[in-house]
């Protein structure tokens, strides 16, 4: 039953994808993302291969959390200020929530261009839109941070 199951590993795979993680917050949702997971196939599960499926289940997506937090850090310092690069990060959320203002189009491009490095006639295959759409948007979106970083919007 998948009752006993959970109480019996819940802790031991919190436990585990904190250790990979280091942080409670984020090893506890994994491991919720994971148990979830599995009591949706549990009907498919034999319960003597439950936890190894568990386990290697964590340890995945641990690996993912992982790698989305390298990237966040390696694409962190572009969005920032120039002067103020090292100093703040995207996950204080100030950048962030600027970007998350800017109508549709514009958030997409800068998206795509600075925290996935794509150049110009890539983002125009990824939108579907022409370079010119590109550039002009991307231009409007970096007018628009421009301004409400200097308290002007």
């Amino acid at each position: 039953m998948f009752t006993d199951f959970f109480h019996d590993s819940g802790t031991q795979l919190v436990r585990l994808a904190y250790l990979l993680l280091g942080e409670r917050g984020d090893a506890e949702d994994v491991a919720q993302d994971v148990l979830e997971q599995l009591y949706r196939r549990w009907a498919d599960v034999r319960p003597d291969t439950a936890m190894s499926y568990a386990r290697t289940a964590v340890v995945n997506r641990s690996r993912s959390l992982l790698r989305r937090r390298a990237v966040a850090r390696r694409f962190a310092p572009r969005l920032a200020r120039p002067e103020q690069a090292d100093l703040v990060p995207v996950e204080d959320g100030w950048l962030w929530n600027l970007v998350q203002d800017l109508p549709r189009r514009q958030r997409e491009v800068v998206v795509l261009r600075y925290w996935c490095d794509l150049g110009e006639a890539e983002i125009a295959r990824v939108l579907n839109i022409s370079a010119g759409t590109v550039k002009s948007s991307a231009h409007r979106a970096h007018a628009r941070l421009e301004a409400a970083l200097k308290g002007e919007q």
